[in-house]
């Protein structure tokens, strides 16, 4: 720690887009503060003895990483399990191999150990501000230990864009409890309005979401007027538990398990949706590599069941929900999919583990497995149906908040037009964009200060 400077801590390089949003949030925070702050990386590479002593407790007390018992690790206050088992499940191997699974855990337990235990010894009485980013893996244990301190701390994630927040009250916070729409204030007749126009251009124009541009939609003309159960698929490598732990690690198994459930009932026809991302032409990283081939092993398990029919290709979800029976039920784990079956009056059930904090009632929700396979073996009319205020609360806050992903203040939308670049090809090439572009410096101090004004206070 830089003695005798007053602290702007980071956890990473400035580098790529991180030297835009850390020098964004430094302004902010040194105006907050009313002081020049210095920023630190902070960073530990020494062996920790204690984290190993540790680490054959927790192998010994899981019985060897058990699936039942992995939730249960805790370190002092703060949940070990909650940001590790996300990063475990990045390796695709972890899905298909019983060691890979071992090594991951082994590796993640501790280096995440190792760096809580290090971000709670620190002394952190000169740390006036941070920047975390990616706190929906073992980043969001620096945030729940320096979210005690009072102080400013800026971080991004989906629905929000950047933004800070300063726990007053010295609670300890998860990352979804920042980053979640919360239900907090009735909209106006013209804020609802607003909300409509929002879902209806989300339902048909499906480009205006970044990542869907480059997405060839294939489109079908088949009959789904005897499905009972529409399922949408998730990523299973990326941001597992994003919004917390409802009784299932990764969204593969909640996915099994969704399915075992329903075929009990031969009543039942299931359609699976894959998502759009397992198809993206231009950008087909590891992750939605991975993500398509389990999707494939999911079909491989249950292709020959009558009662199930797989989507393989991507398909626009209004050209889909047109051709369902409306008492057809919209399972989704966490997506925004279900959004626009819920304007077009469909019933739903997600979890609690969402980006919408479970006090809006919205869909039939669950926190754990049980309450989970209770909804499962409902029957259509014994299901609840939306209070459509609550729906476009969650989607005036979600399209029409000017901060955030679909915002013209978002802070990808100001880089993409100072630099007249689109948005989806920042998405797709974000690599070249931001680490291979010479930026003279009066340039990128004109765009961090514009970013610097865009930063969203969330209140806790």
């Amino acid at each position: 720690m830089c003695k005798n400077k007053k602290i702007f801590l980071v956890v990473r390089e400035p580098t790529g887009p991180y030297k835009f949003l850390m020098k964004a949030a430094k302004i902010h925070s040194e105006k907050l503060v009313n002081e020049k702050l210095t920023i630190h990386v902070n960073k530990s590479n020494k062996i920790d003895f204690i984290a190993i002593f540790y680490l054959i407790k927790i192998i010994f007390k899981t019985n060897f990483f058990s699936k039942k018992k992995i939730m249960s690790v805790k370190y002092k206050e703060f949940n070990l399990s909650r940001y590790t088992i996300p990063e475990i499940y990045r390796n695709f191997n972890s899905y298909l191999y019983s060691f890979s699974f071992f090594y991951e855990s082994v590796k993640y337990f501790y280096s995440n150990l190792t760096i809580l235990r290090n971000i709670i010894k620190i002394d952190k009485s000169d740390i006036k501000a941070a920047f975390i980013d990616h706190g929906m893996y073992r980043n969001g244990l620096i945030i729940s230990v320096l979210s005690k301190k009072k102080i400013p701390i800026y971080t991004l994630g989906y629905p929000k864009g950047l933004l800070y927040y300063i726990n007053k009250n010295k609670k300890l916070l998860n990352y979804e409890n920042i980053i979640q729409i919360k239900k907090n204030k009735k909209l106006n007749n013209k804020q609802i309005i607003e909300a409509k126009t929002s879902i209806k251009k989300i339902l048909n124009k499906t480009e205006t979401i970044p990542w869907m541009s480059a997405i060839k939609f294939v489109i079908e003309d088949k009959k789904y007027n005897k499905v009972t159960h529409l399922i949408y698929a998730h990523s299973f490598t990326d941001g597992q538990m994003l919004y917390g732990y409802d009784g299932f690690i990764n969204v593969y198994d909640w996915l099994e398990f969704t399915i075992n459930e329903l075929i009990k009932d031969k009543n039942n026809k299931i359609l699976i949706k894959a998502h759009p991302s397992f198809f993206h032409a231009k950008f087909p990283n590891k992750q939605m590599i991975y993500d398509r081939k389990l999707f494939f092993r999911i079909i491989s398990k249950y292709e020959n069941n009558t009662n199930i029919r797989f989507i393989k290709e991507p398909t626009q979800n209004v050209n889909l929900l047109n051709r369902l029976n409306k008492k057809t039920i919209l399972i989704s784990h966490h997506g925004s999919a279900i959004l626009e079956g819920l304007f077009l009056n469909f019933k739903c059930i997600s979890s609690q583990a969402t980006f919408w904090s479970p006090k809006f009632e919205v869909t039939n929700d669950w926190n754990s497995k049980i309450a989970y396979k209770k909804l499962l073996i409902k029957d259509w009319k014994k299901l609840q149906t939306c209070k459509k205020n609550d729906l476009y609360n969650i989607c005036f806050q979600l399209f029409c908040n000017p901060l955030s992903l679909y915002g013209k203040y978002f802070w990808q939308q100001i880089f993409s037009e100072e630099f007249n670049v689109s948005r989806s090809k920042m998405f797709e090439e974000s690599a070249h964009i931001f680490h291979k572009t010479n930026i003279k410096k009066k340039k990128f101090e004109r765009v961090v200060q514009k970013m610097s004004k865009k930063i969203e206070l969330v209140n806790i």
